[in-house]
């Protein structure tokens, strides 16, 4: 988990507000499919299906929700951001490592940790004292209303009550789409890393690291 994809245009009749263990898996579905072509590969061990079930699993968990928010339209479930600041709930990695193991298990915990090697290596180095954002994902059938802009903004204001002075999220090399998203809202890559084993293992060449400043009308 922790890819962004993105999203253009305006957002009718849509509310944002703080995930919980029951959006698990609205949001298990809408993070898995978001995730592309690193989904299956590396968290599904090559299915789908069951990426979105181990998604699922490990939102329910205890903190799986932590720092996520859902935007809703009618109480349907249309999309999902998480954003935080660097300096955050220091138990909040112990959390998603407990998550992990009550998933997978064991020997599954291993085997993802191996998989996650290749993403690792391919992730350029953060800006410190930023806000982050990550798992930015819209139901491909509400896409273009604008839902992914509304849930950008959330994070923004986010930064900017933080106190924090930049945003930075990260994004596939290649998805052209969402790389023009996030630069129509101002963002500018500042770092690329390839990876050959994450293109072997998906197809993926590797990852950019995109950010912007916080502004006081954020």
């Amino acid at each position: 988990m922790g890819i962004a994809g993105g999203d253009v245009g305006g957002a009718p009749g849509i509310s944002i507000r703080p995930a919980t263990a029951n959006d698990a898996e609205a949001v298990g579905h809408l993070m898995a499919d978001a995730a592309g072509p690193l989904a299956a590969p590396i968290w599904g061990g090559g299915s789908i299906e069951r990426t979105r079930e181990r998604y699922t699993r490990m939102f329910g968990c205890w903190g799986g929700s932590d720092h996520h928010f859902v935007a809703c339209e009618d109480e349907e479930i249309v999309g999902v951001i998480a954003h935080v600041a660097d300096r955050t709930d220091p138990w909040h990695s112990l959390r998603a490592s407990l998550a992990t193991f009550r998933v997978y298990g064991l020997l599954g915990s291993f085997a993802l940790s191996w998989r996650m090697r290749h993403m690792v290596s391919a992730a350029p180095a953060l800006v410190r004292n930023s806000y982050s954002v990550w798992n930015l994902a819209v139901a491909e059938e509400q896409r273009r209303r604008g839902i992914g802009s509304l849930l950008l903004g959330h994070a923004h204001r986010g930064a900017r009550e933080a106190g924090a002075l930049t945003i930075g999220l990260e994004v596939l090399i290649g998805n052209t789409g969402a790389i023009r998203f996030y630069e129509n809202a101002g963002y500018k890559e500042r770092r690329r890393r390839e990876s050959e084993g994450l293109r072997k293992m998906t197809g993926a060449a590797g990852l950019i690291y995109m950010d912007r400043a916080v502004r006081d009308d954020d």
